[in-house]
């Protein structure tokens, strides 16, 4: 074989089916066929052993898409090229590092030509390498498609819901998630977690993504797949079917329509106005505009030899044209009445070179209607003023008509204006004088210069009664005003324009601060005008510090929150603290009640109830006036919106009363006990006659009574029936005596809540609600019923009854009470627990009324009597009070106990002249009672009513009575009426009625039975020394003459 061709030699390969030897061969074979075929070609090489001409045949059919089976099948077939021991090579010959290649070739390799070695080897490797590719991407490709079988079977599709909990990792799916988790710790330098995790899969190279075993594309990294996930993913929304009802009567569809059509009509036509006058303004801009250019180009303007013109303004009766002629160039405007507008000379036209060069005059020919010899009268408003700003006096006036008939003189610009400053000298001393020579091109922004220039020096030279006048002048321009210092200089003014401001001149300066607030927002507010109110925070004019106070009030609401809770708060602060005029703290109390109104850091609660304590403890009534009528509302209402109105507020008022008595105890507590009218027994004779602060007292008082109506809306809005407030249907007229009369209208509930509608049918709804049998209460009501109402009654307890003011106002406080919540809430809540007070158990009623240790005679009766029995006059509660004040009397004289508690109600109650009637049947079931001892106490109890009663109802009533009781078999019986008869002869003028009362003390005074009767004598004296000094000079002589027989 060493003699024969080498079949790998590439020029043989190529060349062999070209020789002629190969033609001699080809037809030499008719035997086989006439046609050769590729098939036939490629079995006579493998036949022959040329495998290397049959690989590189195969090669090139196989790039040309026409590829062999038998040569494919050959070459796939790895047994085609293994060898046998019997075969292999001698050891010099070097081998490849493959055991699927051509071994077998190896023996070829043993040619003559050994330089082609090494390429044969190379051609060797590149098919080798050819098909270890075509192997794995086989490989994968099977591998790809098992996965996609894999994920389209029904066990692991997702669902429109999402994966299942229960699904498992596939193989490749971890590969992949491992590779890009190894990944992303690497972009982020976790090196030693990527290290770990490395190592934890050592199955797995994560050098290369094919490794993973999908001839797929490489995801992105997981930052971008988490980014773009929510593209992906829609969200759920839950829908329901509703259904509307679309009918709507053609009617209305046409009036609907009809009003639509007539409104954008009008529209329409609005707006065709609107661009109307649109269309003035724009034409009225441009000819101020021209305006402005002409004002700023005549000043400036210095050109030797020439003569400066201005404007002209049209004529409105006639056409002008005005011909300006520059040496050797003419020109012509012609203005027109339509055009409404001026033609001046531009900048361009004044410094043009041909000006510069020939230094000709301008000459100004007017031609009107076509006369060349008419004068041209310049406008008023158009005269050309040069003012030296630094000289501050320096100008050249022009005159009003100009008549310029010298087009043939040749007079400089310059010595123009020297002869008019000459002619027409004005001293550049005269400040009035440089200003009005400002005047003729001063614009609006100049005026308010001009006035901030010179008011500071108008104000002193006005008379102080009219300054005054001056206020809107200058309000006005501080208001518009370019330069803050002169805006200072101004407010400053404002401040001090009055030496002494009355409240009339007060009130105007403050109505213009408001103004500025208005017009110039927080920022400049803050920063121009709270610095003149903090300068006269001490002035030493009270009406100065006055103004301050009310203007502090009075521009709250125009500046920013944080100032308002810091500066504006700190200044009232001081000023209560440390002014000493009574006129001034109220006028703080008042601001600091606005002010409060408008603070919205709840971290100043604490400092706004320290300053609401410190005015409720002024000495002047004045500040106390100010503070509970503006200031404590203002407060409540805060409170109310904190929720701190019932365990805050009232509580702190509440305790300081209990303070005041002494009892420091809950109450609570007290009202435990299964005899709470033996509790109160025990109370009332240490309180009874309790010394107190009586102002004091009466004061905190006051402060619960203006704090009702706020306590009634917190119980009346969180109430339970209010979710059902959308359901009412109609409105729900409210009674307009529902309500006890305000104090003041910032205590009035329908101002506080601000809507009459909601306020009736959140009334109509709690009526309804706590009229059932039974309901749910909710917090606020049970502060009410089970704090508040109890407390009271022990405060009640305390209170001493000789301190008639306390009791009054504590029957007010009850009464209001009452009637706010209404007569529901009375029935059920109130009106048991005065009943456990006044119902004593029989076995302790005649021990414990003797010693006067009940309720009954404690200032319950009267509060009870006149605040809750008399809150709603029914017909009802009156047989009730009625039949209640029979029981006290006959109770307090069987026990003969004190009658304190009940002539405190009869005098609370006789200060009502609907109510003198029902205790005149109550005194008169009294007098024919059978007891004397109830006799002799109904006796005693008229003189309370006599001062209150009228006329008619003494004689009718009051004397029969007294008469009757001065004629009891009973001695003690007579000697009562006595006080009673000294007071008709007080206060009665009427004759009949005091001759009657004379005949009857004439009776005491003759009858010998009485002689003996000390008790009698005695009360006679003393009835007489009461009234002697208020009765007639004939009965004073009487008592003189009685005095002596007695003594």
């Amino acid at each position: 074989m060493a003699d024969g061709p080498n079949p790998f030699e590439d020029d043989l390969i190529e060349n062999e089916f070209e020789s002629p030897e190969k033609e001699k061969f080809l037809k030499t074979e008719p035997r086989e066929s006439t046609d050769v075929t590729w098939d036939s070609i490629a079995s006579k090489l493998l036949k022959d052993n040329y495998i290397l001409t049959a690989l590189e045949l195969h090669t090139e059919l196989v790039e040309t898409g026409r590829e062999l089976p038998r040569l494919r099948d050959y070459f796939s077939n790895p047994g085609n090229f293994e060898r046998t021991k019997d075969d292999s090579p001698s050891p010099t010959l070097p081998r490849t590092s493959s055991v699927q290649t051509f071994d077998s070739l190896d023996f070829a390799r043993y040619s003559d030509d050994g330089e082609r070695q090494v390429d044969e080897r190379v051609a060797v490797l590149e098919f080798e390498l050819r098909k270890a590719h075509e192997t794995v991407r086989s490989l994968r490709a099977t591998l790809t498609m098992e996965a996609e079988k894999e994920m389209t079977t029904p066990e692991f599709t997702d669902t429109s819901q999402g994966m299942a909990t229960d699904d498992v990792m596939r193989p490749m799916e971890s590969r992949a998630l491992n590779f890009l988790v190894n990944e992303y710790l690497l972009l982020n330098n976790y090196k030693l977690t990527s290290v770990t995790f490395s190592e934890e899969n050592e199955q797995q190279d994560f050098e290369d993504w094919d490794d993973v075993g999908l001839n797929v594309a490489r995801p992105p990294d997981l930052l971008s797949l988490f980014r773009d996930f929510g593209n992906h993913v829609m969200p759920v929304k839950e829908t329901h079917n509703v259904s509307c009802e679309t009918d709507i009567i053609d009617e209305q569809l046409e009036e609907m329509e009809m009003d639509w059509m007539d409104t954008k009509k009008q529209l329409e036509d609005r707006i065709s106005d609107l661009e109307d006058e649109i269309q003035l303004y724009m034409q009225e801009r441009d000819v101020l505009s021209e305006q402005v250019k002409i004002l700023q180009i005549g000043p400036n303007r210095n050109i030797p030899n020439h003569s400066t013109p201005i404007a002209v303004k049209q004529d409105r009766s006639e056409s002008v044209t005005s011909s300006i002629s520059f040496s050797n160039i003419s020109e012509t405007a012609t203005i027109t009445d339509s055009e409404a507008s001026y033609q001046p000379i531009t900048d361009s036209e004044a410094t043009s070179p041909q000006s510069d060069v020939n230094g000709a005059d301008e000459d100004i020919t007017i031609v009107t209607n076509g006369n060349m010899d008419d004068s041209l009268r310049l406008d008023d408003d158009f005269k050309t003023d040069v003012v030296d700003e630094a000289g501050g006096g320096h100008s050249v006036l022009e005159d009003r008509t100009v008549v310029d008939n010298s087009h043939n003189r040749k007079m400089a610009a310059t010595f123009r204006q020297a002869l008019q400053e000459v002619a027409f000298h004005v001293s550049h001393d005269n400040r009035i004088a440089a200003e009005v020579s400002k005047i003729g091109h001063s614009g609006g922004e100049s005026v308010v210069t001009m006035l901030g220039r010179c008011l500071p020096h108008i104000v002193p030279n006005v008379l102080l009664a009219k300054r005054e006048e001056l206020i809107p002048l200058i309000i006005c321009t501080a208001m518009l005003h370019s330069d803050s210092k002169e805006r200072d200089q101004l407010l400053n003014i404002l401040f001090n324009l009055i030496k002494k401001p009355d409240e009339d001149q007060r009130q105007m300066i403050l109505t213009g601060c408001i103004a500025f607030a208005e017009h110039v927002g927080p920022t400049r507010l803050e920063a121009e005008l709270l610095p003149q109110c903090w300068e006269q925070i001490n002035h030493k004019y009270v009406e100065r510090r006055l103004l301050v106070a009310e203007a502090c009030g009075a521009l709250s609401s125009y500046l920013p929150s944080e100032i308002r809770s810091s500066l504006l708060l700190s200044m009232l602060t001081q000023m209560l603290h440390e002014d000493k005029d009574e006129d001034v703290r109220e006028s703080v109390v008042r601001s600091l009640g606005l002010l409060i109104g408008f603070i919205c850091d709840n971290d100043k609660y604490s400092q706004g109830f320290e300053l609401l304590h410190k005015a409720l403890k002024d000495g002047s009534e004045k500040v106390l006036s100010a503070a509970l009528h503006v200031l404590l509302p203002s407060f409540a209402t805060w409170s109310y919106e904190l929720g701190k109105l019932e365990h805050h507020l009232l509580h702190t008022i509440l305790r300081e009363l209990e303070d005041i008595e002494g009892c420091l105890s809950c109450c609570t507590n007290k009202y435990s006990s299964n005899n709470p009218g033996i509790i109160a027994a025990q109370r009332s004779s240490t309180y009874t006659n309790l010394p107190l602060d009586e102002h004091r007292f009466l004061l905190l008082l006051s402060q619960l009574q203006e704090l009702v109506p706020f306590l009634f809306l917190s119980v009346l809005e969180t109430g339970p029936y209010c979710d059902s407030l959308a359901s009412v249907e109609h409105y729900q007229e409210l009674d307009v005596c529902r309500f006890p009369d305000a104090s003041c209208r910032l205590s009035d509930i329908s101002i506080i809540i601000g809507d009459d509608r909601h306020l009736s049918n959140l009334v109509y709804l709690y009526e309804e609600y706590i009229s059932q049998e039974w309901f749910e209460s909710w917090d606020q009501l049970n502060w009410v019923v089970n704090n508040l109402i109890p407390r009271l009654l022990e405060i009640s307890e305390g209170v001493g009854l000789s301190f008639n003011k306390v009791v009054g106002a504590l029957c007010k406080l009850i009464q209001r009470i009452c009637k706010t919540f209404g007569q529901s809430f009375t029935q059920n809540k109130i009106k048991p627990k005065f009943e456990e007070l006044v119902n004593l158990p029989d076995n302790a009623l005649d021990h414990q009324v003797n010693l006067g240790h009940t309720a009954l005679t404690t200032c319950i009766i009267p509060v009870y009597s006149a605040g809750v029995l008399t809150c709603f006059n029914t017909e009802k509660e009156r047989e009730y009070l009625g039949q209640f004040l029979k029981n006290v009397l006959f109770t307090l004289s069987f026990c003969r106990a004190p009658l304190d508690g009940l002539k405190a109600a009869f005098v609370e109650l006789g200060s009502n002249p609907n109510n003198h009637e029902l205790l005149l049947v109550v005194l008169w079931e009294g007098v024919v009672h059978t007891s004397p001892l109830v006799r002799a106490t109904a006796a005693s109890m008229f003189e309370l009513l006599i001062k209150g009663i009228d006329d008619t109802l003494i004689s009718t009533r009051v004397v029969p009575a007294l008469v009757t009781l001065a004629n009891d078999p009973e001695i003690p019986v007579r000697i009562s009426t006595i006080p009673s008869v000294g007071a008709i002869l007080e206060n009665i003028t009427n004759r009949r009625v005091l001759d009657r009362v004379y005949m009857q003390l004439q009776t005491f005074f003759d009858d010998p039975m009485y002689r003996d009767q000390h008790d009698m004598q005695v009360e006679l004296i003393r009835t007489l020394a009461r009234v002697g000094a208020n009765t007639e000079p004939k009965f004073r002589e009487e008592c003189k003459y009685y005095c002596l027989i007695t003594s």
